[in-house]
């Protein structure tokens, strides 16, 4: 035991999602190769989780493509069917464009749940934006897309506490999709004990949860307004603000709870050479400081000093896309009369040149009514010196 803990292979430091995966076996039970579900024909797998395989299936009577997920291994715990059964209900009460609807639910004749949801044919977030080469901007509003989405779940009182690129697939007509609500909590239920807190992080990707989440600390929507920062942050520099990659868990958790990641801007300039989201470079100072400022707020370590609410992000995006001032950057008079400029350049250039011509029309009659003056002196003096 001391020798493996030495290696850092420990029993304990592994993630407890990856050990029932490797005790259960990571290919599809046969009993899960299906052909049909109820009134779906299964055409092909789409991918496998810890919990739950998902298929593509086609209904039989109208011709139209679904994808159908089923509770692996459903024998094994209670505690799963729930889970199951709440990513059910947390989608039946959810209905916005921009989340993957529940069409129809119901049981195998072993008791086996499954549910219907909505086929999505897209690609992750972060692979649509690399692969299109998408603009800052195409990003930002890609990104505003899903708050949108997030934002009308925690209207509904539900966290989705599982915010990742991977969960958002983007279609080719450029509308993205959130997914897999599987951990997704009710505000209501969410004064857990630290326990069960806990056993919902390790079925999480540590590179996109809340310090909070990491500790076992109560979570709620400044959970995901945390997870969406770091989504932005992958967004705009095309890294991670943390690279986890070879850390135990431990180590992984130190990192999230107590470093500070670097400013977007920072990591950008560090990462030209890749020739990562290039465009990014093409930005000037000041639209860098808001989308810092954006970034870092909405990952701040500690809860109450993120965004108050998904809206509120949401607020600064349209801010900085209208070129307004954000609410998380220092209200000095400096910025609010440059992002003013920024916002009315027409109309301060137009007024600008006509402040400019109104000052050149009143020296120039300045100096002809000096002018002239000087010259009717002239002319007096001369008067009263032939007198």
């Amino acid at each position: 035991m001391l020798d493996q803990d030495a290696n850092g292979h420990s029993l304990l430091d592994r993630n407890l999602a990856d050990i029932a995966e490797e005790t259960l076996g990571k290919s599809v039970p046969a009993s899960l190769i299906l052909k049909e579900v109820g009134p779906y024909r299964i055409l092909r797998l789409l991918g496998e989780g810890g919990m739950g395989v998902v298929y593509l299936a086609e209904r039989t009577d109208l011709g139209t493509q679904v994808a159908v997920k089923v509770l692996r291994d459903a024998w094994v715990s209670p505690a799963r069917r729930e889970r199951f059964a709440t990513e059910q209900r947390t989608l039946a009460q959810l209905n916005h464009p921009s989340i993957a609807r529940l069409y129809d639910a119901d049981i195998l004749d072993d008791g086996t749940p499954w549910f219907v949801m909505e086929y999505v044919d897209g690609a992750p977030l972060t692979q649509y934006c690399r692969k299109l080469d998408c603009s800052v901007e195409q990003r930002i509003q890609l990104f505003r897309s899903v708050c949108q989405a997030v934002q009308h779940a925690h209207s509904h009182a539900v966290i989705h506490r599982d915010l990742k690129p991977s969960n958002i697939l983007v279609k080719k007509d450029g509308s993205v999709r959130l997914l897999d609500f599987g951990i997704a909590k009710q505000l209501e239920s969410l004064d857990l004990q630290v326990d069960q807190t806990m056993t919902g992080f390790r079925m999480m990707t540590p590179a996109y949860a809340s310090p909070e989440q990491v500790r076992g600390d109560r979570v709620g929507i400044s959970t995901d307004v945390y997870s969406l920062g770091v989504i932005l942050y992958e967004l705009l520099t095309g890294r991670l603000p943390f690279d986890l990659s070879g850390l135990t868990p431990v180590e992984a958790a130190t990192v999230i709870t107590e470093h500070e990641s670097g400013k977007p801007s920072a990591a950008v300039t560090g990462n030209a050479d890749s020739g990562e989201n290039s465009r990014a470079l093409s930005l000037g100072k000041t639209a860098w400081a808001d989308l810092d400022g954006l970034c870092l707020s909405a990952m701040h370590k500690d809860p109450l000093r993120r965004y108050p609410s998904v809206e509120a992000l949401i607020r600064d995006v349209d801010h900085y896309l209208s070129s307004e001032p954000l609410e998380a950057r220092a209200d000095s008079w400096q910025y609010r009369v440059n992002k003013f400029v920024r916002r009315h350049r027409r109309a301060v250039a137009a007024t600008a040149t006509s402040v400019m011509l109104m000052v050149g029309l009143v020296i120039f009659f300045t100096l002809r009514l000096a002018k002239a003056r000087d010259t009717a002196l002239d002319e007096a003096t001369r008067t009263l010196h032939i007198q």
